[in-house]
Order: structure tokens, then sequence, then C-alpha cells
């Protein structure tokens, strides 16, 4: 069994991987560092007509120095095993779809059209974000959740959930309205009950009891009462908005 390293302490494990440049490399494990020699060896073990010796040369050109990782690479350091999305996939102790993600967890996302074909992995960091090694062209990104193509979520066997995340407050990347749907919004519902602004069911779906909810709560703290939670009413209740 893997040893499991506490949810606070992988979420800062996940953003040094960002925050240190990280460059896609197909078939590169975090936190190997680019060089003539490393770019030599992922060539040789994970070449294909897709990943030709002119993709690892400019991945040379363009990383050399840095750290480098795919997506199930990025993981490793962390996991201390060497696999795809597909088996971080089968390794999780519970998982689920992107429907049902736990929105407050720090758990591992997945992109795939069904359960046996998993294409893509990144991590979710209990506040609407997630991190990624996206692609070649993108590299290691950080953004919202919401609508970009997660489709399952798992616990990993390497990450301990059992204790809370502390101080990670929601981050609200666009104005929230009526109609509007996604984790964002799931994490509006949550905040607004657990103040006694009740919402009903924690759907993510910005329907007319969140709406209530939420003017009523921008009355309460003398905001303007139009029901969008913009930058001032995301600072009213706590959440950063970018």
């Amino acid at each position: 069994m893997a040893k499991k390293t506490p949810q606070q302490e992988a979420k800062t494990y996940y953003e040094e991987v960002k925050k240190r440049g990280t460059i896609y490399v197909w078939g590169m494990n975090y936190d190997t560092i680019i060089s003539k020699e490393s770019i030599d060896k992922a060539y040789e073990d994970n070449h294909s007509s897709t990943y030709n010796r002119a993709y690892y040369d400019n991945k040379l050109k363009e990383g050399k120095g840095k750290p480098g990782a795919d997506c199930s690479g990025m993981h490793y350091k962390l996991s201390g095993y060497d696999t795809t999305a597909q088996g971080y996939y089968k390794r999780c102790e519970r998982k689920g779809t992107f429907d049902l993600l736990p929105i407050t967890d720090l758990v591992v996302l997945f992109k795939g059209s069904s359960t046996s074909n998993i294409k893509h992995t990144g991590i979710y960091l209990g506040n609407g974000m997630c991190i990624h090694m996206k692609s070649s062209a993108s590299n290691c990104v950080y953004e919202s959740v919401n609508n970009h193509g997660w489709t399952h979520w798992g616990y990993a066997d390497f990450i301990d959930c059992s204790i809370p995340l502390k101080n990670n407050p929601p981050i609200i990347t666009r104005n929230l309205r009526t109609n509007c749907k996604g984790v964002d919004v799931k994490l509006l519902q949550k905040t607004l009950n657990s103040l006694n602004y009740n919402c009903g069911e924690v759907d993510g779906i910005f329907g007319k009891n969140t709406n209530a909810a939420v003017k009523k709560f921008q009355k309460d703290n003398k905001l303007d009462v139009d029901g969008i939670v913009g930058k001032k009413t995301c600072k009213a209740l706590g959440f950063l908005y970018v």
C-alpha cells in the first residue's frame, strides 16, 4: 500500500509542480530535470510516431533545466509508483463521476469516455480549481475545474483526506447568477447553507432557491441586492474572486 500524505501537504506538492514551471514531456515523471540525458531516456523508452525525436529535441530546447512530467507522471513523486492515468484510476479507493465530485477534498481527476478508457489525469484542489499537465502545448495549467472535460474522480491511495483542508476558500472565476451550473455553484450553495441562507440541495444549479438565498445574504450584508455573485459578494462570503 502506498504511503499516505495528508491532503494539506499534498496540495502544497501540486502547487509546487505548477510554481516550478513543469514542462509536459511524454513519458517523464516529476521531478526529473530536463537535460539531454533525461530527454534521451524518455525518447528511448516512449518514442512513437507522435512523440518522435523532433518532439523530444524540442522539449529539451523548451525546458532545459526545468522539471518535466506527463499527466500521470505529475503524481509520481508523491505516489511513488509509475503508472498511466488508467492505472491511477484503478488504484483509487473510492471514485465516481464528475457530477458527484467531493467539492472540498483533494481528489484525483480523470478524463475518459468510460472507466476502462481513462486517458488523462490531474488533481482537484478542493476550492473549485485544479492543476494538471494539460498537453505538450500548454504544459502545467492551473484553472477552474468547470467545463474542461473532466469525467471522473477518485480518492487516491496515496493521499489522506481524513483531516479537512485549511485556509482553502473557494476561488470564483466568473460572476455567478441564475442558470449558472458548476462546481463553483456547489461551493456557493454549501457556504450559504452553512450560514443559514437556505439554498436547498447542493446540486450545482443556480436556481430560484439559490437566487433567493444570495439576495437575502446581500441584503443582510448591505450589498447591492441583484442576485449576482461578483467580486463584492464573493469577498463578503470569504471567497476569492479572480
